[in-house]
């Protein structure tokens, strides 16, 4: 603020020095401390990159039972709904996720979307504080179906088969709308920002999760040098049921017919329209 009513007018050298100031004074982003017992025996952590109802919470179940971490959204909302006393400072999340999203072979886990990135980049460098970072980028191909779900799961509250319904849920083609566009947009910030970084990842689907999960479970296990670690006569799961019925396709064809138009980028009823010119809501 003070270097702002400091800009003389009208010097293009003077504009330059301030905005060069500007920059450097500017607050970034720090990494946290990690105490170093907690660092002893940790083996990798693993960053799943990815975006509401990808089928995330299907993988964390998996990796979960077989030794790859526990990767839960160590940074979202969901932690603080269900723990009343989990710390809402960034800093002091990052040490829960290295601790709670641990498992015993050494590895930890975190599921992150990239509208929670956005907001704890804004005080925490969390690539640069999570030792030993690897990389998955999950994705969903059925977009559409994505957001039906999505919807869905926000009007009712029920995020897991495990739950149950706390509102009956009712079509909005607007709500699926925005949640498609919402999507669409973590889909780009993730991968703007690990192409920009030249950061290497592992890239898997929903899709892939459903008929190969062991092969998925497979791949991440290598990404971090490790073998699945799996109890003798267990099954293979992640003790979710597929949530998608009648009423997601009920959904999805009403959808369909009331948005699709190939004509245009733009939906005529739709106000916000996709690709319309605006601010986004991450930081790329």
């Amino acid at each position: 603020m003070v270097l702002e009513l400091l800009r003389p007018a009208g010097s293009v050298l003077a504009e330059t020095v301030v905005l060069i100031a500007m920059y450097l004074f500017r607050r970034r982003p720090l990494s946290v401390e990690i105490p170093p017992d907690m660092l002893a025996g940790l083996k990798a952590g693993i960053l799943i990159c990815t975006s509401p109802r990808s089928g995330s919470n299907h993988l964390a179940g998996l990796m979960a039972a077989t030794g790859l971490g526990n990767p839960l959204e160590w940074f979202g909302g969901r932690r603080v709904l269900e723990m009343p006393n989990y710390p809402r400072d960034p800093r002091a999340q990052v040490l829960r996720a290295l601790k709670d999203g641990r498992s015993p072979s050494g590895i930890y886990a975190v599921k992150l979307f990239a509208s929670q990135f956005s907001q704890v980049a804004k005080t925490v460098d969390l690539p640069a504080s999570l030792p030993k970072l690897r990389y998955i980028r999950l994705t969903r191909g059925d977009l559409v179906g994505q957001a039906v779900s999505w919807t869905r799961a926000r009007q009712s509250g029920r995020f897991r088969s495990t739950e149950a319904d706390q509102k009956r849920p009712c079509y909005d083609g607007k709500a699926i709308a925005d949640s498609l566009e919402k999507i669409v947009l973590e889909n780009l910030a993730w991968d703007v920002w690990l192409a920009k970084n030249g950061l290497s990842f592992l890239s898997l689907t929903y899709e892939e999760l459903l008929e190969h999960p062991r092969t998925c479970l497979e791949r991440a296990a290598s990404l971090v040098d490790a073998k699945l670690v799996l109890k003798p006569g267990s099954d293979l799961g992640s003790g979710l049921d597929i949530q998608r019925d009648t009423i997601n396709e009920e959904w999805r064809e009403r959808f369909l017919a009331e948005y699709s138009d190939t004509s245009n980028f733009h939906a005529n009823n739709y106000r916000r329209g996709f690709l319309k010119k605006r601010s986004s809501r991450f930081s790329i």
